[in-house]
Protein backbone atom coordinates (compact mmCIF):
# COMPACT_ATOMS: atom_id res chain seq x y z
CA UNK A 1 0.00 0.00 0.00
CA UNK A 2 0.89 3.30 -0.75
CA UNK A 3 1.51 6.24 1.65
CA UNK A 4 -0.98 8.26 -0.49
CA UNK A 5 -3.39 5.54 -0.46
CA UNK A 6 -2.81 4.43 3.39
CA UNK A 7 -4.43 8.27 3.77
CA UNK A 8 -7.48 7.66 2.32
CA UNK A 9 -9.86 7.55 4.25
CA UNK A 10 -14.19 7.12 3.99
CA UNK A 11 -16.42 9.66 2.91
CA UNK A 12 -18.31 8.47 6.19
CA UNK A 13 -18.42 7.30 9.69
CA UNK A 14 -19.84 4.32 11.12
CA UNK A 15 -22.35 5.54 14.01
CA UNK A 16 -22.88 2.88 16.89
CA UNK A 17 -26.26 3.87 18.58
CA UNK A 18 -27.27 1.06 20.93
CA UNK A 19 -31.39 1.67 21.08
CA UNK A 20 -33.78 0.12 23.69
CA UNK A 21 -37.50 -0.17 22.68
CA UNK A 22 -38.58 -2.38 25.76
CA UNK A 23 -40.71 0.35 26.84
CA UNK A 24 -41.93 1.85 23.73
CA UNK A 25 -45.66 2.38 23.32
CA UNK A 26 -47.56 0.22 21.02
CA UNK A 27 -48.86 2.31 18.81
CA UNK A 28 -46.22 4.75 18.60
CA UNK A 29 -47.08 6.83 15.57
CA UNK A 30 -49.33 9.48 16.63
CA UNK A 31 -51.45 6.67 18.33
CA UNK A 32 -51.97 5.52 14.52
CA UNK A 33 -52.11 1.35 14.02
CA UNK A 34 -52.00 2.30 10.12
CA UNK A 35 -48.61 4.16 10.20
CA UNK A 36 -47.31 2.16 13.22
CA UNK A 37 -47.60 -0.91 11.01
CA UNK A 38 -46.15 0.39 8.28
CA UNK A 39 -43.17 1.72 9.86
CA UNK A 40 -43.38 -1.97 11.59
CA UNK A 41 -43.46 -3.21 8.49
CA UNK A 42 -40.33 -1.09 7.04
CA UNK A 43 -38.12 -2.16 10.02
CA UNK A 44 -38.93 -6.28 9.01
CA UNK A 45 -36.89 -5.67 5.91
CA UNK A 46 -34.11 -4.27 7.22
CA UNK A 47 -32.16 -7.25 9.21
CA UNK A 48 -31.67 -9.57 6.21
CA UNK A 49 -32.57 -6.90 3.21
CA UNK A 50 -29.42 -5.41 4.32
CA UNK A 51 -27.43 -8.48 4.53
CA UNK A 52 -28.04 -9.04 0.83
CA UNK A 53 -26.80 -5.29 0.41
CA UNK A 54 -23.59 -6.43 2.13
CA UNK A 55 -22.81 -9.18 0.58
CA UNK A 56 -23.45 -8.45 -2.93
CA UNK A 57 -21.14 -5.83 -2.42
CA UNK A 58 -18.59 -7.94 -0.88
CA UNK A 59 -19.09 -10.33 -3.85
CA UNK A 60 -17.16 -7.77 -6.25
CA UNK A 61 -15.28 -6.08 -4.10
CA UNK A 62 -12.28 -7.62 -5.04
CA UNK A 63 -12.92 -6.77 -8.75
CA UNK A 64 -12.17 -2.77 -7.28
CA UNK A 65 -9.17 -1.58 -7.79
CA UNK A 66 -9.91 2.74 -6.33
CA UNK A 67 -8.72 3.03 -2.87
CA UNK A 68 -11.30 5.68 -2.09
CA UNK A 69 -14.40 3.44 -3.24
CA UNK A 70 -12.80 0.32 -1.31
CA UNK A 71 -12.88 2.67 1.74
CA UNK A 72 -16.48 3.80 0.92
CA UNK A 73 -16.93 0.25 0.85
CA UNK A 74 -15.58 -0.56 4.04
CA UNK A 75 -17.66 1.76 5.78
CA UNK A 76 -20.91 0.82 3.93
CA UNK A 77 -20.58 -2.43 5.65
CA UNK A 78 -19.82 -0.98 8.66
CA UNK A 79 -22.98 1.64 8.63
CA UNK A 80 -25.34 -1.55 6.90
CA UNK A 81 -24.24 -3.87 10.18
CA UNK A 82 -25.45 -1.27 12.56
CA UNK A 83 -28.97 -0.59 10.74
CA UNK A 84 -29.12 -4.70 10.83
CA UNK A 85 -28.63 -4.99 14.55
CA UNK A 86 -30.51 -1.85 15.98
CA UNK A 87 -33.72 -2.84 13.26
CA UNK A 88 -32.87 -6.38 15.25
CA UNK A 89 -33.25 -5.01 18.99
CA UNK A 90 -36.84 -3.21 17.14
CA UNK A 91 -37.93 -6.70 17.99
CA UNK A 92 -37.84 -5.53 21.94
CA UNK A 93 -40.44 -3.31 21.04
CA UNK A 94 -42.54 -6.00 18.49
CA UNK A 95 -42.38 -8.94 20.92
CA UNK A 96 -43.37 -6.81 24.25
CA UNK A 97 -46.45 -6.12 22.22
CA UNK A 98 -47.08 -9.23 20.49
CA UNK A 99 -46.40 -7.93 16.90
CA UNK A 100 -44.90 -10.72 14.63
CA UNK A 101 -42.04 -9.37 12.79
CA UNK A 102 -39.65 -12.27 12.99
CA UNK A 103 -41.90 -14.01 10.11
CA UNK A 104 -41.71 -11.08 7.90
CA UNK A 105 -37.88 -11.01 8.37
CA UNK A 106 -37.95 -14.52 7.41
CA UNK A 107 -39.79 -14.34 4.54
CA UNK A 108 -37.60 -11.52 3.45
CA UNK A 109 -34.55 -13.85 4.41
CA UNK A 110 -35.92 -16.66 1.91
CA UNK A 111 -36.84 -13.99 -0.96
CA UNK A 112 -32.92 -12.82 -0.99
CA UNK A 113 -31.65 -16.25 -0.64
CA UNK A 114 -34.17 -16.73 -4.08
CA UNK A 115 -32.71 -13.97 -5.90
CA UNK A 116 -29.12 -14.98 -4.87
CA UNK A 117 -29.79 -18.77 -5.94
CA UNK A 118 -30.56 -17.76 -9.69
CA UNK A 119 -28.87 -14.33 -10.57
CA UNK A 120 -25.23 -13.40 -11.14
CA UNK A 121 -23.34 -11.05 -8.82
CA UNK A 122 -23.54 -8.37 -11.33
CA UNK A 123 -27.67 -8.80 -11.33
CA UNK A 124 -27.62 -8.62 -7.43
CA UNK A 125 -25.33 -5.01 -7.00
CA UNK A 126 -28.16 -3.88 -9.53
CA UNK A 127 -30.58 -5.13 -7.29
CA UNK A 128 -28.62 -3.34 -4.30
CA UNK A 129 -28.10 -0.25 -6.37
CA UNK A 130 -32.37 -0.23 -6.36
CA UNK A 131 -33.24 -1.20 -3.35
CA UNK A 132 -30.36 1.57 -2.04
CA UNK A 133 -32.37 3.98 -4.42
CA UNK A 134 -35.64 3.60 -2.80
CA UNK A 135 -34.01 3.50 0.81
CA UNK A 136 -32.00 6.70 -0.10
CA UNK A 137 -35.20 8.38 -1.76
CA UNK A 138 -37.26 7.70 1.47
CA UNK A 139 -34.98 8.60 3.80
CA UNK A 140 -34.33 12.06 2.19
CA UNK A 141 -38.14 12.84 2.41
CA UNK A 142 -38.32 11.93 5.94
CA UNK A 143 -35.35 14.49 6.93
CA UNK A 144 -37.22 16.79 4.68
CA UNK A 145 -41.06 15.96 5.76
CA UNK A 146 -40.97 17.13 9.51
CA UNK A 147 -44.58 17.74 9.28
CA UNK A 148 -44.52 14.10 8.96
CA UNK A 149 -41.60 12.50 10.78
CA UNK A 150 -42.40 14.62 14.15
CA UNK A 151 -45.35 12.72 14.16
CA UNK A 152 -42.97 9.75 15.49
CA UNK A 153 -44.10 10.51 19.68
CA UNK A 154 -41.32 8.22 21.13
CA UNK A 155 -38.10 9.87 20.74
CA UNK A 156 -36.38 7.07 20.73
CA UNK A 157 -37.64 6.01 17.31
CA UNK A 158 -37.38 9.25 16.14
CA UNK A 159 -33.99 9.08 16.63
CA UNK A 160 -33.49 5.84 15.25
CA UNK A 161 -35.37 6.45 11.96
CA UNK A 162 -33.47 10.20 11.12
CA UNK A 163 -30.50 8.28 12.21
CA UNK A 164 -30.85 5.73 9.61
CA UNK A 165 -32.46 8.02 7.00
CA UNK A 166 -29.10 10.35 7.43
CA UNK A 167 -27.24 7.36 7.02
CA UNK A 168 -28.89 5.88 4.06
CA UNK A 169 -27.51 9.14 2.02
CA UNK A 170 -24.54 9.17 3.61
CA UNK A 171 -23.79 5.71 1.69
CA UNK A 172 -26.22 5.76 -1.06
CA UNK A 173 -23.62 6.26 -3.82
CA UNK A 174 -21.26 3.17 -2.84
CA UNK A 175 -22.95 0.34 -4.47
CA UNK A 176 -23.83 2.20 -7.46
CA UNK A 177 -20.31 3.34 -8.14
CA UNK A 178 -19.18 -0.24 -7.38
CA UNK A 179 -21.29 -1.64 -10.22
CA UNK A 180 -20.09 0.91 -12.65
CA UNK A 181 -16.50 0.23 -11.50
CA UNK A 182 -17.35 -3.85 -12.76
CA UNK A 183 -18.30 -2.29 -15.56
CA UNK A 184 -22.55 -2.67 -15.08
CA UNK A 185 -24.83 -1.46 -18.06
CA UNK A 186 -27.95 0.90 -18.12
CA UNK A 187 -29.91 -2.16 -19.49
CA UNK A 188 -29.13 -4.34 -16.35
CA UNK A 189 -29.65 -1.35 -14.12
CA UNK A 190 -33.43 0.08 -14.87
CA UNK A 191 -34.63 -3.63 -15.41
CA UNK A 192 -33.56 -4.38 -12.14
CA UNK A 193 -35.22 -1.40 -11.13
CA UNK A 194 -38.36 -2.17 -12.92
CA UNK A 195 -38.39 -5.73 -11.34
CA UNK A 196 -37.57 -4.36 -7.90
CA UNK A 197 -40.20 -1.97 -7.90
CA UNK A 198 -42.86 -4.47 -8.50
CA UNK A 199 -41.65 -7.07 -6.04
CA UNK A 200 -41.18 -3.67 -3.18
CA UNK A 201 -44.21 -2.70 -3.62
CA UNK A 202 -46.31 -6.34 -3.55
CA UNK A 203 -44.33 -7.12 -0.08
CA UNK A 204 -44.69 -4.05 1.64
CA UNK A 205 -48.88 -4.51 0.64
CA UNK A 206 -48.69 -7.95 2.03
CA UNK A 207 -47.23 -7.14 4.83
CA UNK A 208 -48.88 -4.00 6.23
CA UNK A 209 -52.31 -6.04 5.74
CA UNK A 210 -51.14 -9.09 7.79
CA UNK A 211 -49.70 -6.88 10.00
CA UNK A 212 -53.44 -4.79 10.62
CA UNK A 213 -54.93 -8.20 10.52
CA UNK A 214 -53.37 -9.80 13.16
CA UNK A 215 -53.61 -6.95 15.41
CA UNK A 216 -57.03 -6.65 14.44
CA UNK A 217 -57.04 -3.51 12.77
CA UNK A 218 -57.56 -4.37 9.32
CA UNK A 219 -61.32 -2.62 9.13
CA UNK A 220 -60.50 0.41 11.56
CA UNK A 221 -61.14 2.66 9.01
CA UNK A 222 -60.37 6.07 10.73
CA UNK A 223 -56.58 4.59 10.96
CA UNK A 224 -57.01 3.49 6.96
CA UNK A 225 -57.64 7.08 6.59
CA UNK A 226 -55.11 8.93 8.43
CA UNK A 227 -52.62 6.75 6.84
CA UNK A 228 -53.41 6.52 3.40
CA UNK A 229 -53.24 10.33 3.44
CA UNK A 230 -50.36 10.74 5.21
CA UNK A 231 -48.60 8.31 2.52
CA UNK A 232 -50.89 9.06 -0.34
CA UNK A 233 -52.62 12.40 0.16
CA UNK A 234 -52.38 15.62 -1.37
CA UNK A 235 -49.23 16.61 0.41
CA UNK A 236 -48.58 12.91 1.42
CA UNK A 237 -45.16 11.13 1.84
CA UNK A 238 -45.45 9.19 -1.41
CA UNK A 239 -45.71 12.34 -3.58
CA UNK A 240 -41.87 13.51 -2.91
CA UNK A 241 -40.74 10.01 -3.87
CA UNK A 242 -41.86 9.86 -7.55
CA UNK A 243 -39.21 12.73 -9.26
CA UNK A 244 -36.35 11.05 -7.62
CA UNK A 245 -37.93 7.31 -8.14
CA UNK A 246 -38.23 8.48 -12.14
CA UNK A 247 -34.62 9.87 -12.44
CA UNK A 248 -33.10 6.61 -11.73
CA UNK A 249 -34.14 5.35 -15.35
CA UNK A 250 -32.36 8.24 -16.91
CA UNK A 251 -28.89 7.16 -18.94
CA UNK A 252 -26.79 9.37 -17.30
CA UNK A 253 -28.34 9.04 -13.64
CA UNK A 254 -26.09 9.22 -10.53
CA UNK A 255 -27.37 9.28 -6.71
CA UNK A 256 -25.08 12.13 -6.35
CA UNK A 257 -26.90 14.14 -8.41
CA UNK A 258 -29.65 14.43 -6.13
CA UNK A 259 -27.77 16.46 -3.39
CA UNK A 260 -28.07 16.23 0.06
CA UNK A 261 -25.37 17.16 1.79
CA UNK A 262 -26.73 19.89 3.64
CA UNK A 263 -29.75 17.93 4.58
CA UNK A 264 -27.43 15.33 6.15
CA UNK A 265 -25.69 18.33 7.91
CA UNK A 266 -29.11 19.77 9.09
CA UNK A 267 -29.78 16.57 11.15
CA UNK A 268 -26.20 15.87 11.91
CA UNK A 269 -26.61 18.53 14.16
CA UNK A 270 -29.57 17.87 14.98
CA UNK A 271 -28.49 14.97 16.42
CA UNK A 272 -25.47 15.36 17.76
CA UNK A 273 -23.62 13.78 14.86
CA UNK A 274 -20.14 15.07 14.05
CA UNK A 275 -19.64 17.04 10.63
CA UNK A 276 -17.61 16.17 8.17
CA UNK A 277 -14.29 17.71 7.94
CA UNK A 278 -14.74 19.41 4.62
CA UNK A 279 -18.11 20.45 5.14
Amino acid sequence: MTSASAKVTAHFPVRRMDFSFTDTDKYWWNGNPFMTHFMNNLSSLFPYGEKFFVDSVRAVREQITDAQLQKDISAFIGQEAMHSKEHATYNEYAQAHNIDLHTLELRIKYLMEFVTRFSTKKMNLAVTCALEHFTATMAEQLLKREDISLQMQDPRMYRLWLWHAIEENEHKSVAYDAYQAIGGGYFTRVLSMALTSLTFVGVIAWFQLGLLRRDGQLTNWRSWRYGLTTLFGRHGYVRGLLKPYLEYYKPGFHPAQQDTRDLENHWRRRLGFSLPSAA
